[in-house]
C-alpha cells in the first residue's frame, strides 16, 4: 500500500518538479525513487519521512565503499584542514601520490594519467588521445555500450534514448556487436584510431564476451596500428573480484584505460585517464592540450588515494568473491522458485544482474524493490534486467535482505 508522503516531503517534491521538471519526477516516482536522503552510513540511507534504503546499486560503483567509509571521511577531514582543490597552473604532491598508487595496480605500462572530474571527461579524453596520436579519426564502439554522455563519449553510444535529442553525432564513430570479433574485423580498418569497450558491459543486462574477445581485440589493434581503450568507470576497483576487470582476461593489456565513479570514493568528484608510456609520447608535442580548471583536486587525490588504500588488498578482493558466490547461490534458489519470471542471472564478484522474461519487468522489479526498503536500477539498455550491485563492503545479513526483498518483488512480479 502507497504511504502519503508528510506535508515537508510533499512541499519538496512540488519544488523539485518545478525547478527540475514534473516528468523527471514522476519517472522517479514511479521507480521508487523519490527520496530525498537524510542520514546515510554504510550500506545504508533514509528518506526524509524516515523510511530505511538498503543500497544494492552502489550507483554502479561511487559507493563501493558505501557511505560515509571512516577511513574516507578521516582523509578529507584531514585533507580540508590544510588543502583545497589546488592550482591546476602549478604541480602537485598529492597528484603525484595519488598517481603513484594507481600506477601500482594498473596493468602492463599503463603508467601515465590525466585526471577528470567525470567519467565522462575521462572517455572524452582518452578519444582525443587516440585520435591525436594516430591521426585517425575513426572510432568503434559495442552496440550496446554506455560511455557516458558528454562530444566524444555521447556519439560512442547505440541508445537512441541518448543520442536523438541531440544529433547529429559526431562524425568517424560506428559500433559493432559487442563480444562478435568478425563483427570487428569487418570494421576497423587504417582509419581507426581506437576501439572502446567495457570489459563487461552493466547497461546492457551484464554483457559478457567470449574468454577469448579481448586477446583476439588486441591482436587485432595491433596489427592495424590502432589503440585499444577500456572502460574501466563501473567494473574496475574490485567490483568484480579484481582490481580491474580487464584481468579477467589474462595478458590483455589495453593502451588507454578509463576509471571513475568508484574513484570518487563517494565523497570527490575524480575520474582518470590511464595510458601507456608509449601514447604518453603524444603529449610531447602537445603537453598542453587538454585542461581542466578544478579536475584533479588537491583534496579530491587524498580522497581518492585513500580509497586504493582500503581496496587494492587481496583479502578485500577475496571478500568480494565471497560475497558474490552468496549472491549467486541466492539467485539459484530464487530461479527454481520463479522460473516463469526470472529467466537467468549473470554474477561475477559484486557485479551481478537478474535477467527477467518479461522485456519491461525491470521497471516494475525498480518499484517493488523499493517498496521493501531495497535501492537498485534496472538495465537502461536492457529494461529486462535488474542491476544488484551493492557497496563491496556489504555484511552477508544484508545480503540476505536484498535476496529476500529480490523474493517478495518477484512474487509480486509473477502474480502481474
Amino acid at each position: 500500500m502507497e504511504t502519503k508522503p508528510s506535508a515537508e516531503k510533499q512541499d519538496l517534491l512540488d519544488r523539485y518538479a518545478y525547478r527540475f521538471g514534473p516528468m523527471r519526477l514522476r519517472t522517479m516516482q514511479h521507480l521508487c525513487l523519490d527520496v530525498f536522503e537524510t542520514e546515510r552510513s554504510g550500506c545504508y540511507s533514509k528518506d526524509i519521512d524516515g523510511k530505511k534504503y538498503l543500497d544494492a546499486l552502489s550507483v554502479q560503483g561511487i559507493f563501493n565503499l558505501g557511505r560515509r567509509h571512516p577511513v574516507i571521511v578521516e582523509a578529507m577531514k584531514k585533507a580540508v584542514d590544510h588543502l583545497d582543490i589546488g592550482n591546476n597552473f602549478f604541480m602537485s604532491e598529492e597528484r603525484l601520490i595519488f598517481a603513484e598508487k594507481l600506477a601500482e595496480t594498473t596493468p602492463g605500462d599503463i603508467n601515465c594519467f590525466f585526471f577528470s572530474s567525470t567519467g565522462s571527461e575521462a572517455v572524452d579524453l582518452a578519444i582525443k588521445i587516440a585520435r591525436g596520436y594516430t591521426s585517425r579519426p575513426g572510432i568503434i564502439s559495442a552496440n550496446e555500450c554506455y560511455h557516458g554522455i558528454t562530444g566524444y563519449a555521447l556519439s560512442t553510444n547505440g541508445n537512441p534514448d541518448y543520442t536523438v535529442p541531440f544529433g547529429p553525432m559526431m562524425p568517424g564513430f560506428s559500433r559493432v556487436p559487442y563480444g562478435d570479433i568478425d563483427a570487428l574485423q569487418s570494421e576497423i580498418s587504417d582509419e581507426t584510431a581506437a576501439v572502446i569497450f567495457e570489459p563487461m558491459i552493466s547497461e546492457a543486462g551484464l554483457l559478457l564476451p567470449p574468454d577469448d574477445y579481448f586477446a583476439k581485440v588486441r591482436e587485432l589493434c595491433d596489427k592495424n596500428d590502432s589503440l585499444m581503450i577500456i572502460d574501466e568507470v563501473v567494473t574496475g576497483l574490485g567490483r568484480t573480484g579484481k582490481f580491474w576487470a580487464i584481468e579477467h582476461y589474462e595478458g590483455v593489456v589495453p593502451d588507454i584505460m578509463v576509471s571513475g565513479k568508484g574513484l570518487t570514493a563517494g565523497m570527490y568528484p575524480m575520474a582518470a585517464t590511464m595510458f601507456t608510456e608509449d601514447v604518453s609520447d603524444f603529449f610531447l608535442a602537445y603537453p598542453f592540450s587538454h585542461y581542466s580548471s578544478t579536475a584533479g583536486s588537491d583534496i579530491g587525490c587524498v580522497v581518492s588515494a585513500a580509497m586504493i588504500d582500503v581496496i587494492n588488498r587481496p583479502e578485500f578482493l577475496e571478500a568480494v568473491n565471497e560475497k558474490g558466490a552468496l549472491l549467486a547461490k541466492g539467485y539459484e534458489e530464487l530461479l527454481t522458485l520463479f522460473p516463469d519470471v526470472l529467466e537467468s542471472y549473470v554474477q561475477i564478484g559484486l557485479n551481478t544482474a537478474l535477467l527477467l522474461d518479461d522485456p519491461s519487468g525491470g521497471f516494475r522489479m525498480n518499484r517493488y524493490l523499493g517498496e521493501e526498503g531495497v535501492f537498485a536500477l534496472l538495465s537502461t539498455n536492457n529494461t529486462a534486467a535488474i542491476r544488484i550491485q551493492p557497496p563491496l563492503i556489504i555484511s552477508n545479513e544484508e545480503i540476505g535482505k536484498i535476496l529476500d526483498a529480490l523474493h517478495v518483488s518477484l512474487k509480486k512480479l509473477s502474480l502481474k
